[in-house]
């Protein structure tokens, strides 16, 4: 009697899904030991110093990292930026330059994803990294590009003196990273060339650039001064238009070579004719006679270069100085507790002994600052400060300019993005308070400063008051409409008081 359908030995299902079983094994087994691949982007990464940023990594397929060692090096040094290894960050080998600043996304690693996190970001941050993966069988690596870039300071324009038959314009603008190009234009838009370009790189590693130009009376309309950055392919401009009066009137070397003319046909003059009254006497005597001319010649030519000096110096300040000087008061509704003003609103100190005054919506509540009485709305107005007993060296301050709608209340970036156009003076350097500081030459040392406001051009410059040079210039300042205030910081023991002088 033959068997039912179905029993007996086994069928050739059973051994196909023995056999389905076993493939599948060996299969999850090989994915199990595949090899380690890691994967990064395939382009360039940007950011901007002072900023943070991540730099991705990940392995593929995913697969847990925690128990891998990670190791993020850089490029060309083949140094260890951080390393990471089974659950645990080491910092032995680490370079100094980012200690402190480098962490792996942790919550990321059983994922697979190995993002490094680098904070405050350096011009010296810039380049190429490579995140690598190894355990105990396989590695591998990515490259991860990093382009770092800062954007400076707007392009300044100042003159620099009389040459060539023209006026030479230098153009200055600090804290680049790469470094820009720096170029001139007329108003047609036409490249003009420059006599000179230099460039220096701080402890930052930000680049400052300069260039001058000669300007001439034939150059027609605006002069603009272009920093271009390739890496950012955005470009800054700013203008300046000198008119034609300025070249016939402005050169003062016409003046002190008709004088040098007059003086020197005068002593040749006193020369003969005591020469002719003279002739009888020792030829000792004339000879003592003539080194006197020769001496007096020697003194006139040195009074015809001063004199030559003085006037280029007037034509200079004339030219850089508002005629319109202002009688400028403080506001003492608006002086931190600690700031001190006196009765007649005329000068300023800073006290170590808190005041009991009103906590109004108008004080200042935590930077030891106060305003002018006075709002300028159009035009142009220049006052003077100055520091009482040497104040100005030895101290630490801050004048300048403020919205009237400047923060009052809590911490304040002293800085054009708040609302203030100023100079700050501490530990023997003055800086203008640009986004990043600009420092500023102190030579000789002010004693006292003009501060200059020009609302129609939206300009704020601080001028030597003891020799009409000028220290920094703010152009296209964002006012947006507002009134406009004096504005002044002490630090402890600062004293500064307002002068009514002419210019």
């Amino acid at each position: 009697m033959g068997l039912p359908w179905g029993c007996g030995h086994p069928s050739l299902t059973s051994h196909a899904r023995g056999l389905l079983t076993l493939l599948v094994t060996l299969l999850l087994l090989r994915l199990g030991s595949a090899q380690l691949r890691v994967v990064g982007p395939d382009h360039p990464l940007t950011a901007t110093v002072g900023q943070d940023v991540v730099l991705p990594c990940h392995l593929s397929p995913q697969r847990d990292a925690r128990t891998l060692e990670v190791r993020w090096i850089r490029h060309r040094l083949s140094e260890t930026v951080h390393h990471y290894r089974n659950g645990e960050d080491l910092y032995r080998e680490q370079m100094g330059a980012y200690a402190g600043r480098t962490e792996l996304a942790r919550d990321g690693l059983s994922a697979g994803s190995l993002d490094l996190r680098i904070t405050g970001l350096r011009p010296s941050d810039d380049g190429q990294y490579v995140c690598t993966v190894e355990d105990a069988d396989d590695y591998d690596e990515a490259i991860v590009e990093l382009e770092v870039s800062a954007t400076g300071t707007d392009p300044h324009l100042s003159l620099g003196g009389y040459e060539a038959g023209g006026v030479q314009v230098l153009c200055r603008s600090a804290g680049w990273y790469p470094l820009p190009q720096l170029l001139w234009r007329d108003a047609r838009g036409q490249h003009l060339p420059s006599v000179s370009q230099t460039h220096s790189q701080d402890q930052e590693g930000l680049f400052e650039i300069e260039g001058a130009v000669i300007v001439t009376g034939s150059v027609e309309g605006p002069l603009s001064c272009v920093v271009r950055s390739s890496r950012l392919q955005q470009e800054w401009k700013y203008s300046l238009h000198i008119a034609a009066p300025f070249f016939h009137n402005a050169q003062p070397w016409m003046v002190a070579l008709a004088l040098v003319l007059v003086l020197f046909a005068l002593s040749v003059g006193l020369g003969v004719y005591l020469f002719r009254k003279k002739a009888a006497k020792k030829d000792a005597k004339l000879v003592k006679q003539a080194a006197e001319i020769e001496e007096k010649d020697a003194r006139l030519d040195e009074q015809a270069a001063e004199l030559e000096k003085q006037a280029a110096e007037l034509a200079w300040r004339r030219f850089l100085l508002p005629h319109n000087r202002v009688k400028v008061t403080l506001d003492p509704d608006t002086a931190h507790p600690d700031v001190v003003v006196s009765k007649n609103n005329k000068s300023v100190r800073r006290e170590s002994k808190r005041q009991q005054v009103p906590n109004t919506p108008k004080r200042f509540d935590n930077r030891c600052c106060v305003l002018g009485h006075e709002e300028f709305r159009e035009g142009r107005h220049c006052w003077q400060v100055e520091g009482q007993e040497e104040s100005l060296k030895y101290s630490r301050w801050g004048v300048g300019v403020a919205r009237a709608s400047v923060k009052r209340k809590g911490w304040i970036d002293m800085s054009p993005e708040e609302g203030i156009w100023a100079v700050q003076y501490i530990e023997g350097q003055l800086k203008s308070l640009t986004s990043p500081r600009t420092p500023l030459s102190l030579s000789p040392f002010p004693t006292r400063i003009w501060v200059c406001l020009d609302c129609t051009q939206g300009q704020v410059s601080f001028i030597n008051a003891d020799n009409g040079v000028e220290i920094f210039t703010f152009t296209a300042a964002s006012f947006n409409g507002e009134s406009i205030r004096p504005w002044f910081w002490l630090g402890m023991n600062a004293q500064l008081c307002l002068r009514d002088s002419t210019l």
